[in-house]
Parts: C-alpha cells; sequence; structure tokens
C-alpha cells in the first residue's frame, strides 16, 4: 500500500505520545497535581501537536509525489487539481504587475488545456501546514478535490484546542504550568485518541484519493492504468 509507511510512522509517533502519557500518569496521583506535573501535562499538548502536524505534512507530500509520479498531462487532471498543478503559474499571476496581467492571465487558462506534464511540487503546503487547525484539513482536502473526512463536532473543537494549547505553550502565551493544570491525564487520554483518529481518516483519504486515481478526469483514466 502507498502509505503503509506513513500510517506506521504515524502510529509509532502516537505510541511514543502515549508512553509518555502513561508516566505523567504514574506520577500523577489522586489528590492535588504537583508543579512537576503541571509542566509535563502542559508540554503534552506540544507532543502530541507535533505527532500530528508531521502525519500530514507526511501525507500530502507523499500524494503530490505519487501524483507526480505518474506524469498526467495538465488537461487530463481533474479541474480541481489545477489548485496544485498550475500552482506556480498562479503565483506568477499573483504577483505580475499590472502591464503583464493579460498576458499571464492567458498563461493560465492555457495551460489548463496543456498536454503537457508540468512540475508538482511536493512541499507545496509545507508553510500551510504548520498551524494545523481543523480549517486547516479540510481545506488540504478541498485543494485536492478528495473526498472531506466526517468529523464529530466536539472532535473539531478537539483539534483546535490542541493546536490553540500548542501554540500558546510553544510561544509563551501561556506557560505549561497554566495549561497542565486544567485536565488530568484521562482527559488527555481521549483528546489523543480522537486525534490519532482523525489522522487514520485522513491518510485513508489519500490512500483512496491516489489508488483510484482521483486526481484524473474519468474520461482519461484508462491511459494511466498500470499493470
Amino acid at each position: 500500500m502507498p502509505f503503509s509507511i506513513i500510517r506506521s510512522n504515524s502510529r509509532e509517533r502516537f505510541s511514543e505520545v502515549l508512553v509518555n502519557l502513561a508516566f505523567i500518569e504514574s506520577i500523577e496521583g489522586d489528590g492535588a497535581a504537583s508543579i512537576e506535573v503541571k509542566i509535563l501535562r502542559g508540554l503534552f499538548y506540544v507532543h502530541l501537536y507535533s505527532a500530528l502536524e508531521k502525519a500530514v505534512n507526511e501525507t500530502i507530500e507523499q500524494t503530490i509525489l505519487l501524483v507526480k509520479s505518474e506524469s498526467v498531462k495538465n488537461k487530463h487532471y481533474e479541474n480541481s487539481f489545477n489548485v496544485i498543478s498550475l500552482n506556480s503559474k498562479m503565483q506568477g499571476f499573483k504577483q505580475c504587475s499590472y502591464k503583464n496581467y493579460f498576458s499571464k492571465s492567458a498563461e493560465v487558462f492555457e495551460s489548463l488545456g496543456s498536454d503537457d506534464s508540468f512540475d508538482l511540487n511536493n512541499t507545496l503546503f509545507s508553510e500551510n501546514l504548520q498551524n494545523i487547525w481543523y480549517k486547516t484539513l479540510q481545506e488540504t482536502i478541498r485543494s485536492f478535490g478528495a473526498t472531506q473526512i466526517s468529523i464529530d463536532a466536539r472532535v473539531r473543537l478537539t483539534i483546535d484546542e490542541v493546536a490553540e494549547k500548542r501554540n500558546a505553550v510553544a510561544h509563551g502565551r501561556e506557560t505549561p504550568v497554566s495549561v497542565g493544570e486544567r485536565h488530568r491525564v484521562e482527559v488527555l487520554r481521549a483528546k489523543t485518541q480522537e486525534i490519532q483518529l482523525v489522522v487514520e481518516q485522513f491518510i485513508s483519504t489519500f490512500e483512496d484519493y491516489v489508488l483510484n486515481k482521483k486526481y484524473i478526469n474519468p474520461l482519461y483514466l484508462h491511459e494511466y492504468h498500470r499493470a
């Protein structure tokens, strides 16, 4: 399977997250938490978020590399995939001066029906995926024209909470103690399980997208079937 290594890497990282959580639980106790425990629980959000961000970035990079390996003529892509295949031309259009507006516009529209296979940048999303929220996941999926994943409203809040608390700790807006005094390990474990399930859904969505070549217009699929 094209995403087996990414799925394995992700599960290994989440296993480390759970090992860390088990250690925090072993020193948490039943009464009021010590300052050391609060610090560890606050820093835990950084650890959990890192597992989410790395898995998402690896999934997207692998998807683009696999699509790139097909050398698809641009006119054979689904229209939605032009967001990615014509990104460099769109950036050129975005940055052009007014006097080049029409020539750059023409270049973009002419490329839609091109027989050329344009280079795909597998790190195209890396800047966008340095801060992952629920909205970030859905916008990324939409950019490929892939099937959106169904996420319960409560889990959406969990994704955004983990991102927000990671940022607060990592950028010094809040101390690990202030973040870590709010939830005990049992709550953190539930959040971890929710985030891991979202990651598994995300990987499966792009695995299905690649295996079924959903980036190619169905009229031209027969040209890209491998033996």
